[in-house]
C-alpha cells in the first residue's frame, strides 16, 4: 500500500515539472522572436524666430552692488587705565552731546596723586622765589666782605691789624662765595625743576581724567557693556556710541568698478524699494589682499534710514566706445556657460560666447561672435542646434 502511494506521488511530480518546463520554453521562444521596438527619429520642426543683427556700439555698462547701511561715525570706547567702575551714567538708546560723561572709575588714588603733584609744584615755586631773594642778599654780602678783606689788607701794610684777623676775613669771604654759588645754581636750575614739577602735575591730572569716559562726538549710545562694580582693563570695550544723523553705505567692488569711480562722485541707490542719492566719500585704491576687492563708502543724502538695512547701488563703469552687444534675452545659460543661436542658411547654430559687462538689457560679448551676424533675439529656451527656420518676424 505504501509503495503504491509513493509511485503515485512521483508520477504527479513528473507531470507538474513537465508542464512548467514546456511553459518556460514557450516564454523563451516568444522573447527571442519578439520584434525590437525602436523609436523612429523625428525630423526637427521648423520654428519662427525673432532675429537681430549683432552690431558694434558705444556703451557705458553699470554694475549693481549690494551693501549694508552703517552709521557714519561709530566709536568703541575703552578706558585707558584699569580700575573699578564707580558710576554708569548712560543707557543704550540715550542721545548724548560731545563731552558727556558716560562712565566713571573709582578715582581716589588718582585724586590724591593730583593733590600731591600740585603741592610739590607750589612748594617748588616758593623755593625758587626764596632762592632768588637769598641770592640777591648773598651777592651783597660777598661784595661787603670783599671790601672788608681789602680794608684789612691795607691796614696790614701799616701793621695796624693782626694776621689772624685778616685770615678770618678771607675765610668768611670764601664761605659767602660758596653760599652764593649754591644759591646761583639753585636759581639757574629752577626753570628745569619747575618744568619737571609742572609735568608731574599734568601727568597726575591726565591720570585722573582717564578715570572718566567721555563721548567723543554727539550721537546715540548703542551699547553699555559694564555694570557698577566691574573691574575693567584697557582691553575691555566699555561703550559703543554711534552717530545716526548721517548714514553710509559700505560696499566692496572689483578693480574694474573701482577704476571707474572717484571721490565725491554722485551715484543712485535703492533702500527698501525707495530711491536715494549718495556721494562717494571714501574709496580704497589698494585692494584687500585677501578678497582683492576695493572698499567704498557712500554717504546717503537722506536722514531717517536705519543702520543695518541693505542698500543696492548702481555704479557706472568706464565707457566702451566699440563694444559688441547682444540682447540679454538672446543668451542661453547652461552649466555656467553662455550660448546664442546664430541664424545661418535658414538654420540655427548654437554657439558658445564669452560675455563681458551688462548694460541694462544689453550684454557685451567679448568673443565668439562677429559684427553683422544674425542671432535669435528672444524665446530661445526651446530651440535646438540645427533646427530649421522658415519665417522671420
Amino acid at each position: 500500500m505504501t509503495d503504491i502511494f509513493y509511485k503515485a506521488l512521483i508520477k504527479k511530480a513528473i507531470f507538474i515539472g513537465s508542464v512548467f518546463g514546456i511553459s518556460g520554453l514557450i516564454i523563451m521562444l516568444l522573447l527571442k522572436t519578439a520584434p525590437e521596438n525602436t523609436p523612429e527619429p523625428q525630423a526637427l520642426v521648423a520654428v519662427k524666430v525673432s532675429p537681430v543683427t549683432v552690431r558694434v556700439t558705444a556703451v557705458q555698462p553699470e554694475v549693481s552692488v549690494t551693501g549694508r547701511l552703517q552709521p557714519a561715525n561709530r566709536a568703541l570706547l575703552r578706558f585707558e587705565i584699569s580700575g573699578q567702575l564707580k558710576q554708569r551714567l548712560v543707557e543704550p538708546g540715550q542721545p548724548v552731546e560731545q563731552g558727556t560723561l558716560l562712565l566713571r572709575l573709582s578715582d581716589a588714588d588718582a585724586s590724591d596723586s593730583l593733590i600731591e603733584a600740585t603741592a610739590r609744584l607750589d612748594m617748588e615755586k616758593a623755593a625758587i622765589a626764596r632762592d632768588r631773594r637769598l641770592l640777591e642778599i648773598a651777592a651783597k654780602d660777598v661784595v661787603l666782605q670783599q671790601q672788608e678783606v681789602k680794608r684789612l689788607q691795607r691796614l696790614d701794610s701799616e701793621s695796624l691789624v693782626s694776621a689772624s684777623r685778616r685770615d678770618q676775613a678771607k675765610q668768611k669771604l670764601l664761605q659767602l662765595q660758596s653760599n652764593e654759588a649754591q644759591l646761583r645754581y639753585s636759581v639757574d636750575t629752577s626753570s628745569a625743576r619747575l618744568k619737571s614739577a609742572t609735568a608731574a602735575r599734568a601727568r597726575a591730572n591726565r591720570h585722573l581724567a582717564r578715570t572718566r569716559l567721555l563721548a567723543p562726538f554727539a550721537g546715540t549710545v548703542n551699547a553699555v557693556n559694564l555694570e557698577v562694580g566691574d573691574y575693567i582693563t584697557p582691553s575691555t570695550v566699555a561703550v559703543e556710541i554711534v552717530d545716526l544723523d548721517d548714514i553710509d553705505l559700505y560696499i566692496e567692488v572689483d578693480g574694474t568698478a573701482a577704476a571707474a569711480l572717484s571721490l565725491q562722485q554722485v551715484v543712485s541707490l535703492q533702500v527698501s524699494g525707495k530711491s536715494y542719492s549718495g556721494r562717494i566719500i571714501a574709496l580704497r585704491s589698494d585692494p584687500d589682499p585677501t578678497t582683492f576687492t576695493h572698499a567704498v563708502r557712500i554717504r546717503i543724502d537722506s536722514k531717517g534710514l536705519l543702520a543695518g538695512s541693505l542698500g543696492t547701488v548702481q555704479l557706472p563703469l568706464q565707457i566702451q566706445p566699440s563694444a559688441l552687444v547682444v540682447p540679454v534675452s538672446s543668451l542661453l545659460q547652461e552649466d555656467g556657460r553662455s550660448y546664442v543661436f546664430v541664424i545661418k542658411d535658414a538654420q540655427l547654430e548654437r554657439r558658445e560666447v564669452t560675455t563681458g559687462t551688462r548694460d541694462k538689457d544689453r550684454m557685451v560679448i567679448e568673443s565668439g561672435l562677429q559684427a553683422g551676424s544674425q542671432i535669435v533675439a528672444r524665446d530661445i529656451a526651446a530651440l535646438t542646434d540645427g533646427q530649421k527656420v522658415n519665417f522671420f518676424k
